[in-house]
């Protein structure tokens, strides 16, 4: 992974551990550290039982926590927005940054930070609202370093769960797993073929001398929860019809039922099968070597999140328009869509004047990461 970023994990935890001793006088009593990632293929598909290939980055959220000052109080600072908080124990959520850390302490130490209270400190390298999945690099630091303080130990699959409960149940965004599998099981440099119906997942290696280069629009997606959470329902209102328990029981074979759904639920099934299918046919064109045959996967995705799912927008259309006129062999929108980010893949012969062309055509854009 080559760092855009100039602070690393290990810096980004003395980081957050300086934050903390700066806002509470004290050392932390843990620090934990959880990636962000890039979604390669297998958009939309975690909350319909796919199949996604997201891959961990060397950005992300570094967590430190401590005992309080006053019971059932707790105090957060947050190190890269230059804000605190002050909420009680069992505050309910609030619409607050601070409500993703909360709901993980509520899951997973209620009772001490009832009886003690709790400080909390926050750094990331990771943006907020670049289709990144910061939100899942948050819960998982902040379970790590809760259960580090409390001697607990850490299991990826549970981590991964517990941070999708509090994201749904509290934070109150209907998101599937992949994120917080991503953020809990995920190692910098591999992709992870990820089963989101049994969370069975596979390591897969990234193509000699090519690279993968996440690209902010310049857009937020923050904005977008209703509509994403429309594209939810919309899934779940197709699985009932077609008599399944989730979308990802569906295969091409069965692409036929869809076509007499009221629009736009065909299109949706369409979207959702068909990504499955080109993550399967993914791995296998990554573990043959053939990044180019990945490469026109990535642009298939794109075209059927454009069309089929309807969750991306011009700007991100022209950029990945852009990064197939710099020489990317691939491009697509990745994460939640209605901005965000794209990852384009890159030989890396090109990759200097990839990225040259992606500043001069875009300069709203960024260059957040290359892997």
């Amino acid at each position: 992974m080559q760092r855009v970023s100039n602070v690393t994990d290990e810096e980004l935890l003395v980081q957050v551990s300086n934050a903390f001793e700066a806002a509470f006088g004290c050392q932390p009593g843990a620090v934990a550290f959880a990636p962000g990632r890039v979604n390669l293929l297998g958009e939309h598909t975690d909350y319909t039982g796919g199949l996604a290939m997201p891959m961990p980055l060397n950005l992300g959220v570094a967590v430190a926590v401590g005992p309080g000052s006053e019971p059932g109080l707790v105090e957060f600072v947050s190190e890269t927005l230059s804000e605190t908080d002050r909420r009680r124990a069992d505050d309910p959520p609030a619409g607050r940054w601070s409500d993703y850390m909360l709901g993980c302490l509520q899951a997973v130490a209620s009772e001490e930070i009832a009886r003690d209270g709790c400080h909390c400190a926050v750094s990331a390298t990771l943006p907020v609202g670049a289709g990144l999945s910061s939100s899942a690099a948050v819960e998982v630091a902040t379970l790590r370093a809760a259960n580090a303080l409390l001697g607990r130990e850490d299991e990826p699959g549970e981590l991964a769960r517990i941070a999708l409960k509090v994201e749904n149940d509290y934070v109150g965004v209907p998101c599937g797993i992949m994120d917080q599998v991503a953020a809990s099981a995920g190692v910098p440099g591999l992709a992870l073929l990820l089963d989101t119906r049994t969370l069975d997942v596979s390591p897969i290696r990234l193509p000699y001398n090519h690279h993968f280069v996440v690209v902010h629009s310049g857009v937020s997606h923050r904005l977008a929860l209703d509509a994403y959470s429309e594209r939810v329902a919309e899934c779940a209102r197709a699985a009932s019809e077609l008599g399944v328990a989730d979308l990802g029981e569906l295969s091409l074979e069965d692409l036929g039922r869809a076509i007499g759904l009221a629009e736009p639920l065909g299109r949706r099934v369409r979207h959702v099968v068909t990504e499955n299918e080109r993550v399967r046919a993914g791995v296998a064109d990554l573990e043959a070597g053939a990044a180019a045959a990945f490469g026109r996967r990535m642009i298939e995705s794109h075209l059927s999140q454009r069309d089929d799912f309807e969750v991306s927008i011009a700007r991100v259309d022209a950029l990945v328009d852009g990064a197939m006129r710099s020489g990317a062999l691939g491009a697509r929108l990745t994460g939640g869509g209605f901005g965000g980010a794209i990852v384009a893949l890159v030989r890396d012969v090109h990759l200097d004047a990839f990225c040259a062309s992606i500043r001069a055509g875009f300069p709203e854009a960024r260059v957040l990461a290359v892997a």
